[in-house]
């Protein structure tokens, strides 16, 4: 089970569940799940193999928030040097989406309290980018203070369509040579890759549906939790929406509009999988909100409108 950590969808809280909570036959042993490398999640009967591919369980093995080109390059050669030996595996991709006007705030709050995730390495067809690919977006230590206008003003900002990035395979546009391309091409195809890449993974949920995700991937595996998911209020983005204008909302909307429209397709094929789950439990009895009557959604719908 590999998880692609998407930041700031609240991908933390899911690998917690996924260390803590499951009624496995052997689970996890934790040390400690404030920080990476603190879980060890190994397979019935035997002592190296680990199920479990996370920051919580091995560590960011390649770097800060991998996305899915670089799982998908080097994740067998680095399982088989932590197992030591080589393995065909099975392999099942899970993230978690979230609504971009929401994730984008969070995100900018994130940087505006001192994060860089400067220990990300964005590598892609076996090679790091050059400065002249991805320069940096400020000077100095980190991107303190910076306002909103200038956190979506520079163009090599990767919070800008984030989630369509990480979840596409990045050699399809020439990784980060944008000169290789015109914009609506490498857009096109950036955002088409990630639909398919999203469209096969085994499960992927959405912030803004922590019940629904609990049900889904539970039906998906077979397996269950021990503890009911909760949802969890966005303080700091919803904060952020209150003191900023509709004007400013429209433009990280259409900023982000590659994520905006993963999102949109994210829902439908969210609702479709709970949809064919429930239709096949005979025992199911659960009430869900319908995912299409959440708040994020209002402002998309506005927005696509």
């Amino acid at each position: 089970m590999v998880v692609l950590h998407i930041q700031k969808t609240g991908g933390r809280q899911f690998e917690i569940h996924l260390v803590k909570d499951l009624d496995l036959e052997r689970p996890c042993v934790c040390q400690q799940t404030d920080s990476e490398n603190g879980c060890n999640c190994l397979r019935p009967g035997k002592n190296r193999e680990t199920w479990l591919f996370s920051r919580l369980s091995i560590g960011w093995k390649f770097g800060l928030h991998a996305d899915w080109t670089e799982l998908t390059e080097c994740l067998d050669t680095k399982l088989n040097q932590i197992v030591g030996k080589r393995s065909n595996r099975r392999k099942f991709y899970i993230t978690i989406l979230r609504d971009p006007l929401s994730r984008f705030l969070s995100e900018f709050r994130h940087v505006q309290r001192g994060a860089t995730w400067k220990h990300s390495r964005h590598s892609c067809d076996h090679r790091l980018p050059t400065e002249a690919e991805l320069p940096r977006c400020y000077g100095g230590h980190n991107w303190t203070d910076v306002t909103l206008e200038n956190f979506m003003s520079c163009p090599y900002n990767l919070a800008i369509n984030r989630q369509t990035r990480m979840l596409a395979d990045l050699k399809v546009v020439e990784c980060y040579n944008v000169s290789a391309m015109n914009k609506s091409q490498r857009d096109a195809k950036m955002l088409a890759s990630a639909k398919l890449n999203l469209s096969n993974m085994s499960f992927f949920g959405l912030t803004e549906q922590q019940e629904m995700n609990q049900y889904i991937f539970e039906r998906t595996f077979g397996v269950k939790f021990l503890v009911p998911f909760e949802q969890q209020k966005a303080i700091f983005s919803s904060q952020t929406l209150n003191l900023i204008t509709e004007k400013q909302k429209r433009m990280v909307l259409e900023l982000n509009h590659l994520d905006v429209e993963l999102y949109e397709y994210a829902l439908k094929l969210f609702n479709y999988r709970f949809s064919r789950l429930k239709s096949l439990d005979a025992s199911f009895e659960g009430h869900f909100p319908n995912t299409f009557s959440s708040n994020g959604r209002s402002h998309i719908t506005q927005f696509m409108k």
